[in-house]
């Protein structure tokens, strides 16, 4: 939700949401040691709040990274090439 609140709001950024890449960031963010242990031990609403907005800030700004380098000119050639 944080990355489609904050779509519009970034650097102008307009484009629509590739589904494919934001799942599998999610899916690697949720899988990563830190999230997997903290989430399979039982911690206050509060703390888990605390660790999920944590995460959707990490997951926001990993999509909007990668989204940002996909608009190089020489990403786009090599892309191409591929």
């Amino acid at each position: 939700m944080q990355l489609l609140e904050t779509n519009d709001d970034c650097l102008g950024w307009r484009e629509p949401l590739d589904d494919a890449l934001l799942k599998e960031l999610a899916v690697g963010l949720f899988q990563a040691a830190p999230y997997r242990i903290f989430f399979e031990k039982g911690h206050s609403k509060a703390e888990v709040k605390a660790v999920e907005a944590q995460l959707a800030q990490e997951l926001a700004e990993t999509y909007r990274s990668i989204s940002k380098r996909c608009q190089d000119p020489l990403v786009q050639s090599l892309n191409a090439l591929l």
